[in-house]
């Protein structure tokens, strides 16, 4: 018999989505948004583009990857050019560093000097 199994964790009866726009705020990021994609978590700001995604892997562990800025060959249609590629897991770590990552690659959150 097949198992049912959750595709997005839900830790302390609270949402991935919530728990990393949790993060993201925590850490003066007000404008990320995050939205539920099969078993991954799309990750935005301002427009619909998702420009991350994170990946729970089990456990405290998860992934980071970046959204692919590839044009689509010519001749593929609308639809197909629409759908977001995506790079290779970049990250494997907790939560709040998978989010902080996320959040100064995309220059939504400063360096600091003595973390980054």
């Amino acid at each position: 018999m097949a198992r049912a199994r959750k595709l997005v964790p839900i830790a302390n009866g609270r949402p991935f989505s919530d728990r990393v726009r949790s993060v993201a705020g925590d850490l003066g990021c007000t404008i990320l948004w995050a939205r539920p994609n099969g078993p991954h978590l799309l990750l935005g700001l301002g427009g619909d583009q998702p420009f991350a995604r994170v990946t729970p892997l089990g456990g405290n562990a998860f992934g980071l990857s970046f959204r692919t800025p590839e044009v689509a060959p010519e001749g593929t249609p609308d639809d197909a050019a629409a759908a977001p590629k995506w790079q290779p897991m970049l990250l494997v770590d907790d939560l709040a560093n998978v989010v902080e990552h996320a959040l100064v690659a995309e220059r939504a959150l400063p360096l600091r000097a003595a973390g980054m």
